[in-house]
């Protein structure tokens, strides 16, 4: 299972599905990418639990697993390993109803070396659709994955400041010389 983009996550009891705790997901790339979660010292261990991993790609992913080899972390916190053992459900987000809209907005992404200039106003761009599961945007600012950027969006009468991660990138060039992503 690929849960490499996964940063959240949620720890049910196993037989009463009664809420535990949130905890922050890593990859643990050194040891065959095993996850490593983050949870509050209250976690008992060698235990069966239900966790319900936030995925910005495969969706909300449900497992049997369980959670061992503690270390400790400030804040009254361990690091854990977290052993999949069965994959009870995918919600995937992608199926989600989306509204359709052109919205024209303004980029605003931190400079990194080898960008395009980017002006202090922002590189224009137009949101085509909004789901519960997230916003695509289409510009002719080519970014990659997991760049931030921020932009503010009025449709709901009010002026919403919003920080998103890129997933996916599609080329949506139709003529040369003229390049768009979405």
């Amino acid at each position: 299972m690929n849960l490499k983009l996964c940063k959240k996550a949620e720890i049910y009891e196993y037989d009463t599905e009664h809420f535990v705790c949130e905890a922050s997901v890593s990859v643990e790339e050194d040891y065959g990418g095993g996850l490593l979660l983050a949870v509050p010292r209250i976690v008992e261990f060698d235990k069966w639990y239900r966790v319900k991993f936030y995925d910005p790609g495969m969706g909300i992913v449900t497992c049997r697993c369980v959670l061992n080899s503690p270390l400790d972390l400030p804040d009254n916190m361990w690091s854990v390993r977290c052993d999949i053992k069965e994959q009870l459900e995918q919600l995937q987000r992608r199926l989600d109803v989306k509204v359709y809209k052109d919205v024209r907005i303004m980029l605003h992404v931190e400079r990194r070396p080898g960008d395009s200039y980017i002006p202090l106003t922002g590189w224009p761009a137009v949101v085509k659709n909004i789901s519960a599961g997230g916003v695509y945007i289409q510009t002719d600012l080519s970014l990659s994955v997991a760049r931030e950027i921020e932009f503010e969006f009025s449709e709901t009468g009010e002026k919403l400041h919003l920080t998103a991660r890129i997933l996916r990138v599609e080329d949506k060039t139709e003529r040369p010389k003229q390049p768009m992503y979405g």
